[in-house]
């Protein structure tokens, strides 16, 4: 009888022991993730656990973790977009609190400067109508005879038209040809259409 009930307790006491060995400590390690630049709270930064099964978490939207594991030595690395991955290692014998502050990667780009000129200058000079033409586009205008006249030529421009034919003048706008200024180097030209046209009066 006696050699049963020692059987007994031996059996019950290995057992004992294995369901405490099973059923380890568990302890939580915690903390908040910050820009160790400016010292400002990384929101969803990653969080990862190195155990015998992987374990991960982010960061809250105060920077704040937290993660549960047995008790034992572990690494632990934390990631975030466009910082450099920190790894440390964690001893879990007691609730832990680790605050880490991780390095942003240079990624700065050099300062890139673009200019134009403007084709449109109506939006920055109060000169409303103004039309501009230059010699290149009068050149690739066709010429039956004589040479190539601007005062012709701007009869092309939208608002303009022609007085009538066999009248060099010009309309502009629904107004006469009486009523159009034409100065050279800021001298009024009275007889800018020379000749009906064919010769031009300027160069």
């Amino acid at each position: 009888m006696k050699n049963r009930i020692t059987l007994f307790l031996c059996f019950l006491m290995i057992g004992l022991t294995k369901s405490f060995a099973q059923s380890k400590t568990k302890y939580s390690v915690s903390g908040t993730i910050k820009d160790a630049a400016t010292g400002e709270t990384l929101i969803g930064a990653s969080v990862f656990l190195f155990t015998a099964k992987l374990s991960s978490t982010v960061t809250n939207s105060y920077g704040f973790y937290s993660i549960n594991a047995d008790e034992g030595v572990y690494k632990m690395a934390v990631s975030f977009s466009g910082y450099i991955t920190d790894t440390t290692e964690v001893v879990l014998d007691k609730n832990t609190r680790i605050d880490v502050s991780i390095q942003s990667k240079k990624t700065q780009l050099d300062a890139v400067v673009v200019s134009s000129k403007k084709k449109n200058e109506n939006i920055s000079k109060p000169l409303m109508g103004v039309e501009k033409l230059n010699m290149v586009q009068i050149n690739k205008l066709p010429v039956l005879f004589g040479e190539r006249d601007i005062m012709k030529s701007i009869q092309l421009m939208p608002g303009f038209k022609s007085a009538g034919e066999g009248n060099a003048g010009f309309n502009v706008r629904g107004g006469n040809a009486d009523q159009n200024l034409v100065l050279l180097d800021e001298a009024p030209v009275y007889n800018a259409s020379h000749l009906l046209g064919f010769f031009s009066t300027f160069n």
